[in-house]
């Protein structure tokens, strides 16, 4: 890796450790925090928005990797990709990051369009190994249409996390809401209680 590089991830990881216990976050604290110089802040970043939406993206890109590895053994492509989504509502609990992107939503957005290729492909294995009956590209197409209304409504799932309930609850709420994959009811159901059990252990 480029020190160039390097030293743009360390100035996003020293924001994540002052998010994270809380104290307050400026280019000052940030560059103190990863051990340079003020105005190398300004050689990665125009300002704390632009930071705050590469850490972000790549804290979610990390998380999609992890989650990959994660459920490496899992035999059920559907299953990956309706616990991917309970992941995407149980990543932001922390008061801090939920407020900044309810108040800046395309950062999220763009994140989520990043990990598309990697949950689209779960489901067009899916559909290549007939998981379900009848499930076909009528359903890959209905995925990614719906995926859209997901985004739109993260700011609500946030919203709904700060006000104290629980990710599986927001999940499952959503998830009954918008049908992802556009499946029979019951069988939505289904996935939707594989996660929720999942989720437990």
């Amino acid at each position: 890796m480029k020190k160039s590089e390097q030293t743009k991830i360390e100035l996003m990881n020293a924001l994540i450790r002052l998010k994270d216990n809380g104290k307050k976050i400026s280019v000052t604290s940030i560059s103190k925090e990863a051990g340079s110089a003020y105005g190398t802040f300004y050689r990665y970043f125009n300002n704390l928005d632009e930071i705050h939406e590469a850490a972000i993206i790549q804290f979610v890109l990390d998380r999609a990797e992890k989650l990959d590895a994660e459920l490496k053994k899992e035999k059920s492509n559907l299953f990956k990709l309706y616990y991917g989504w309970f992941v995407a509502i149980d990543l932001y609990q922390d008061e801090y990051t939920a407020n900044w992107l309810i108040e800046h939503p395309a950062s999220i957005n763009e994140a989520w369009i990043l990990t598309r290729p990697m949950t689209s492909t779960w489901l067009q294995n899916a559909i290549d190994q007939k998981e379900e009956p009848n499930l076909n590209e009528n359903n890959l197409l209905h995925f990614k249409m719906a995926s859209l209304y997901i985004h739109w409504t993260y700011q609500n799932a946030l919203r709904e996390l700060l006000r104290g309930r629980k990710s599986i609850e927001v999940y499952t709420d959503l998830m009954t809401s918008v049908n992802l994959l556009d499946l029979p009811r019951k069988t939505h159901q289904k996935y939707l209680q594989k996660v929720a059990d999942y989720a437990e252990n």
